[in-house]
């Protein structure tokens, strides 16, 4: 551990001590954080998805050096976590005393640094060179006076599959042999079409929104004209063709028809009902975590198209926490390169710290869920080429509009036309 982190820890470690003191001495914890008595004080940790601090034994590792320090996580899907976040931050409370928050919603929060604690006054400055410049400055406040958030992992894009199904379906299942199936996406579509015909008893993919998501994330630009807060939801081509594109797919019955990320979703994931699902970093512990017994089953090769990025998130402590010092802390400890190489062996989270990136026992990585595939090799060099795409403000409502509509054509039939005239309608009454 580098001598700045030995002087952060100390600092912190000793403001831990003296907020222990003080709960014990007082008799009671902090109410807005679910502390309880007897001198113990919960630390909450809202977070979407699969964090991995858990599996990786950080929370375990962290309350051991903080007697009387006690974790509770709680777990939502994404939008209801982001949504649930907006209302806690507006209302002034609610919040947990660390929360996680992906890139689609970072550009709202960080416009509004007051609603946070900075953590530069928690000596996170740091930590500035641990980070390539673009993460760095994604919870960075305009001025650059406020730090909000300390990085935890990158997208990077890839393709998971099920070897079993392939095989039932009559097509190859060697990873190099699938990548070339489909090195742009109108091939990964017919290459459905395909496996469609061959009567598996699956679908060729989940949820038409993965789909839609990823081809947006491969454009050099999405919802905001780069550097500005000027919409072209209703004007950027690529955006619409992502959309018509995956509305034909579902049209074509390519589509499970599932709502991504809710308890359905992750039953399929354990019953086979599907091939292909579209493999962001973050994604293997999806399916680890909710999936097990598939392990095996699995492997992954390369994403139609161009690579990308999707996702990719960050931790920050709300202004409303009774814990703030401990919480900042805690934030310091889960994104230290070292703990971003246990999350990344634990559930395959790709770090965001660089020399987490470099670090060879992560650059020579295999997956043996993922039947020994490369990942380390596979997110490694995806997140050290990446150039993150620029995202405005409300990138995150408008993307749930957008997913909207195309929920609406799997879930209700909707007309695809209408489904984007709807969808778009909602995408700029999300971003006023």
């Amino acid at each position: 551990m580098r001598a700045h982190r030995g002087r952060f820890a100390a600092m912190a470690g000793v403001v831990a001590l003296v907020t222990a003191l003080t709960a014990t001495a007082c008799g009671d914890g902090d109410d807005d954080s679910g502390g309880g008595g007897g001198g113990t004080t919960t630390l909450t940790i809202n977070t979407f998805g699969t964090f991995g601090y858990k599996e990786a034994g950080l929370y375990a590792a962290f309350e051991a050096a903080h007697p009387g320090v006690k974790i509770v996580e709680n777990v939502a899907e994404y939008n209801d976590h982001h949504n649930n976040l907006v209302q806690h931050l507006a209302a002034g409370s609610g919040a947990a005393d660390v929360e996680g928050v992906d890139e689609g919603f970072m550009a709202q929060f960080i416009a509004t640094p007051d609603q946070f604690v900075n953590l530069l006054d928690h000596g996170a400055g740091a930590r500035e060179a641990d980070y390539a410049k673009f993460k760095w400055s994604g919870a960075l406040s305009a001025d650059g006076k406020s730090l909000i958030g300390l990085g935890t992992d990158v997208g990077g894009l890839a393709m998971c599959y099920r070897v079993d199904l392939f095989e039932k379906a009559g097509l190859p299942t060697a990873p190099d042999q699938v990548g070339a199936l489909w090195p742009t996406w109108d091939q990964y579509f017919a290459t459905g079409l395909k496996f469609r015909d061959a009567n598996t008893g699956a679908t060729f993919f989940d949820a038409g929104t993965n789909v839609y998501n990823a081809q947006v994330f491969q454009l050099a630009e999405s919802y905001y004209k780069p550097g500005t807060e000027d919409l072209q939801v209703g004007t950027n081509p690529g955006v619409r063709a992502a959309f018509d594109t995956t509305a034909k797919a579902i049209q074509d019955g390519l589509s499970g028809k599932m709502v991504a990320f809710t308890d359905d979703w992750s039953n399929a994931l354990k019953n086979g009902t599907f091939a292909t699902l579209t493999c962001p970093a973050w994604m293997v512990g999806y399916l680890k975590t909710n999936a097990p017994d598939t392990a095996g089953k699995w492997n992954m090769t390369s994403v139609p198209g161009s690579g990308g990025n999707w996702g990719g998130s960050w931790l920050v402590v709300p202004s409303q926490s009774k814990n703030k010092d401990l919480a900042a802390e805690l934030v310091d400890f889960l994104t230290l390169p070292e703990n971003q190489i246990k999350v990344f062996k634990a559930i395959g989270n790709m770090p965001s710290t660089v020399e987490a990136i470099n670090d060879p026992s992560v650059q020579s990585f295999t997956e043996p869920f993922l039947n020994d595939a490369p990942t380390g090799k596979i997110f490694g060099e995806s997140a050290l080429e990446l150039t993150p795409q620029f995202q405005g403000p409300k990138h995150g409502p408008i993307r749930q509009a957008i997913e909207h509509g195309i929920q609406a054509i799997e879930q209700e039939n909707t007309d695809p036309a209408k489904a984007w005239e709807d969808a778009l309608a909602e995408a700029e009454r999300a971003a006023r």
